[in-house]
């Protein structure tokens, strides 16, 4: 069953994120902005907040979808591997809450200046999306997962930021922990957002089997390259766009794309 309003609901957040400082594409915006209309229970959990672009499309597409909660989290420390130059760090969490009463947000949007590993301590929420966009490094990406992951819905997404720029974190943990887990069953990218839909104890279908393979080694083609960067050396642009350039990650179709989603145990 199709969602009403949810191209409408689409189109602003594009139109919203266009008045934003942030490192989000339109793509990937529509792909956020699709995701709280998952059809399951529990929250909506985001891992790297900064001056709020991706929190604001969240926020806003929960509301509309139901949802009386969004929570978010972030030290707010700077600089950092993904923001090496930014606003003076004092002035980072004033920016934060002025763009969230500026969208009329702030009332939706439960945020905690802390690092996740600190949340996770008193954690203790189903969930049905987790967002990480925090902690860039292979270690830092790992744990945001591992830390969260029990508390996954079956049924519910999991997305990383940033799998197809040059960070050996968000793309190391999507192709070693999502892609090649049997706890995931469809996943994807769009943009440079790598998904899976956490499928736990269910069992994995050969079509999902046999497409996580496909994304699997196209993506891991790009490590290599990635890890020279992160280890001190030179990247060769040439291999690494043309592998790079063969990742399917185009937009998704809103409507069906999370219809698909909603559907995911009846093809399990």
């Amino acid at each position: 069953m199709s969602i009403p309003g949810l191209e409408k609901i689409v189109s602003e957040a594009v139109s919203i994120s266009k008045q934003l400082d942030g490192h989000l594409t339109e793509r990937e915006v529509e792909f956020l902005a699709v995701l709280p209309f998952l059809n399951i229970k529990g929250q909506i959990l985001e891992i790297g907040t900064y001056k709020g672009k991706s929190t604001i499309v969240l926020a806003k597409s929960a509301r509309a979808a139901g949802h009386d909660i969004i929570n978010s989290c972030d030290p707010l420390t700077l600089p950092s591997i993904t923001d090496p130059e930014c606003a003076d760090i004092g002035l980072l969490l004033e920016i934060l809450k002025n763009n969230l009463q500026q969208f009329g947000v702030e009332d939706i949007v439960k945020f905690e200046q802390t690092k996740s590993e600190e949340l996770s301590m008193k954690w203790d929420l189903p969930i049905k999306i987790l967002w990480i966009d925090g902690d860039h490094t292979y270690l830092g990406s790992l744990n945001d997962l591992k830390t969260f992951e029990n508390f996954l819905e079956p049924g519910s997404i999991v997305a990383f930021h940033d799998v197809l720029h040059k960070f050996d974190g968000p793309i190391k943990v999507f192709v070693e922990n999502i892609l090649s887990s049997d706890k995931y069953g469809d996943c994807g990218l769009c943009g440079s957002i790598g998904w899976g839909q956490f499928i736990g104890e269910f069992s994995i279908s050969k079509k999902q089997q046999k497409q996580k393979k496909l994304i699997h080694k196209q993506v891991s083609r790009l490590i290599p390259h990635i890890s020279r960067i992160n280890n001190g050396g030179k990247l060769n642009n040439l291999p690494y766009n043309f592998f790079r350039a063969l990742v399917p990650h185009s937009s998704i179709h809103p409507d069906k794309w999370i219809q698909e989603r909603n559907n995911w145990d009846k093809t399990n």
